[in-house]
């Protein structure tokens, strides 16, 4: 974990029509890392990422995203993102392949046709993520494990450097997120770098090198799964000797997660 950053904040503020959501914040991702990005809702978690991803406003502080001012920055393929949800209408039919295949439209100009190695990507994408013989099925068909690989794919066909994923395991089953953490683990063994905004760790376990806790738009915490545990056992270890008279809160799955065992699987529903 030597080389330089693929991610450098330092000091940095994000937010929207000028008012500020996340505040001197500072975090570093270096390359083949697996970060962990946690926080309950509204603690800046998505303001930061669609920071980074130049969807909201950087209102202070230094970004650097691949070596380059987040405000030079010039090719933004380089940068992967799955959101949590399928995007396209209900009323759009569109097949697997077809949904993939825009991942390789910022690579081309709009008039000139797929080439040979588009088509080599996409294929390879699919493969990666385990939907090759669902190349031809139609997106709404699919399950929401499924759509959520159908995103992993089309941001794998753009070819970046850093894949920032938006709650890839919310709102599925556990022999989804079984499925969908074997994905994981095949990006991992090719040394893709991964920021991953989660609510659920017990599905990420062995996969992430670092957990980054935020609240209020600061990092709480930043460290290893070990660490985050020791964090945590803290928390409620001080919480259940704050109020003798009450018993100790129980803790939250966020923190039980990375330590609870994978539920046993079944099918793909």
């Amino acid at each position: 974990m030597s080389a330089d950053p693929v991610i450098s904040v330092r000091s940095a503020s994000f937010g929207y029509a000028g008012h500020t959501v996340v505040a001197d914040l500072s975090l570093e991702v270096r390359p083949g890392e697996v970060v962990a990005l946690l926080g309950p809702n509204g603690s800046g978690k998505s303001t930061l990422v669609r920071g980074l991803l130049g969807l909201n406003e950087h209102l202070g502080g230094e970004v650097l995203v691949l070596g380059e001012r987040l405000s030079r920055r010039s090719d933004r393929t380089r940068l992967g993102y799955v959101p949590q949800r399928h995007t396209l209408s209900g009323s759009v039919r569109s097949t697997v392949r077809e949904v993939v295949a825009t991942g390789r439209l910022p690579h081309r100009p709009w008039w000139r046709p797929a080439s040979r190695r588009d088509a080599e990507l996409v294929e390879a994408a699919l493969d990666t993520v385990g939907l090759a013989d669902r190349a031809k099925a139609d997106v709404a068909t699919l399950s929401g494990g499924q759509q959520r690989r159908v995103l992993i794919a089309r941001a794998l066909v753009g070819e970046p450097s850093v894949l920032i994923m938006d709650e890839p395991t919310a709102g599925v089953d556990a022999a989804s997120q079984e499925v969908l953490a074997e994905v994981l683990r095949r990006l991992v063994a090719t040394g893709v770098t991964m920021l991953v905004v989660t609510h659920e760790l017990a599905a990420l376990r062995g996969i992430v090198d670092r957990i980054v806790e935020m609240d209020a738009g600061h990092i709480h915490f930043d460290g290893t799964p070990e660490g985050y545990a020791e964090h945590t056992a803290q928390i409620v270890h001080a919480a259940s000797h704050g109020h003798h008279h009450d018993p100790p809160p129980a803790p939250p799955e966020i923190l039980r997660g990375p330590y609870d065992p994978v539920a046993p699987v079944g099918e793909e529903r």
